[in-house]
């Protein structure tokens, strides 16, 4: 959803208990606000998300909300239910954060060891959230948790830990048809490393065919696992993926090792090759800005992204998202706390090379240069380059599609 098109002035809070908005950095202004509205109406107001943990003492000292959920909620957010219907308005669970008299009581997050144990999303009254993919319905379903990588700046492995968590095939099919009954043809899998496991994507895959589900769907990779793996993107394309988001970031090396990315710049045609082959679209992503760039190198990734051949790109600046190991190299020279800002388009910390709008102009730079070639402009059109500029508050990866 759009936090822009909810209509949190006029939403009738009163009816509620207890409120909770999950929010990430760049829409936190957005869910700022909404939390601010309900407790006026006396709400006990619950915020969680990646971006709250990262800055729980804040959020709480500013009264913002009552509580916050660290890492995640299933459990934490349960338990706090419970309390408060019992009237236990402190209570110590475990990955909960409050203020009591000035001073804020924490109590360590665990995460959730068995996803099977959790049960599926309800679906039934997503009327913000309805999107499309392919032409088809879609929905978003996540299947493991955790990635053992700790790019610089990313925040997946501290929000959801380095130990990948899987759900069982069996239990994220279950899910699939659940799924497919309610009139969804598409499926957005939010992973963070959806092949991180290759035999359990290809025996998800061939279940998928098995059970005759006939879904489209995309997802997000790293090139080194889609490297050489014919057997893998074959079972994928045969399973209805249609496209796959890979982080190139860089045509650098040097700039991969700063970002901690562990890939090398030299396998990216390879990769880019063999989704061609088997019909699987490329949603290619750079990040702009490393503190060793420079306008040469730089100018030399975009070439590099136009090269590529893919069907989207995205570029971003480098943002240091709090929760981040970027993070806490940058916090004294952030030039911002306006959070609406840290959106992927603007630079918000000092550089060392960069100006805000020389990087701005080289990032617009990047767009144009790469959407401009006849084979984008028909494909794609130029509304679609307006959609990625005016949209990349999206979500923390970029956009729908």
């Amino acid at each position: 959803m759009n936090v822009q098109q909810f209509d949190w002035r006029n939403f009738n809070y009163s009816s509620f208990d207890v409120v909770g908005v999950s929010t990430d950095t760049p829409r936190f202004p957005f869910a700022k606000q909404i939390a601010l509205r309900a407790r006026q109406h006396g709400i006990v107001v619950v915020l969680g998300g990646p971006h709250a943990p990262a800055e729980y003492d804040t959020i709480l000292r500013e009264g913002i909300c009552d509580y916050v959920i660290l890492k995640e909620g299933e459990h934490t957010f349960l338990r706090l239910i419970e309390s408060l219907e019992r009237k236990e308005i402190h209570p110590h669970l475990d990955g909960l954060a409050y203020l009591v008299d000035g001073e804020i009581f924490v109590k360590p997050a665990k995460f959730v060891s068995n996803l099977d144990e959790l049960p599926f999303p309800d679906r039934s009254n997503l009327k913000f959230y309805r999107t499309k993919f392919c032409g088809r319905p879609a929905t978003s379903v996540v299947t493991s948790r955790g990635c053992p990588y700790d790019c610089e700046f990313c925040s997946a492995s501290q929000f959801m830990g380095k130990k990948i968590r899987e759900r069982s095939v069996e239990n994220v099919l279950e899910e699939l048809k659940l799924i497919k009954k309610m009139g969804y043809g598409s499926v957005i899998f939010f992973d963070d490393d959806f092949t991180l496991n290759t035999k359990r994507t290809i025996r998800l895959c061939e279940e998928m065919l098995k059970h005759g589900l006939c879904l489209y769907w995309w997802a997000f990779a790293r090139a080194d696992q889609l490297f050489k793996r014919e057997d893998l993107l074959e079972a994928m394309s045969r399973a209805g993926c249609r496209m796959l988001f890979v982080g190139f970031e860089s045509a650098q090396d040097e700039t991969l090792k700063e970002y901690k990315k562990g890939l090398s710049s030299s396998i990216a045609f390879d990769v880019a090759r063999l989704l061609k082959k088997y019909r699987i679209d490329l949603f290619a992503s750079f990040v702009l800005g490393a503190l060793s760039d420079t306008k040469e190198t730089i100018m030399k990734t975009i070439k590099f992204a136009k090269k590529l051949g893919a069907e989207i790109v995205q570029f971003s600046i480098l943002t240091p998202y709090p929760g981040t190991r970027l993070y806490e190299r940058l916090k004294n020279k952030i030039l911002t706390r306006d959070f609406s800002l840290f959106d992927g388009t603007h630079l918000v910390f000092e550089h060392p090379k960069f100006s805000p709008s020389q990087l701005r102009n080289l990032l617009f730079k990047a767009y144009y240069h790469v959407y401009s070639i006849p084979r984008l402009i028909f494909k794609r059109g130029v509304p679609f380059l307006i959609k990625i500029l005016k949209n990349r508050q999206e979500s923390a990866y970029g956009f729908s599609v």
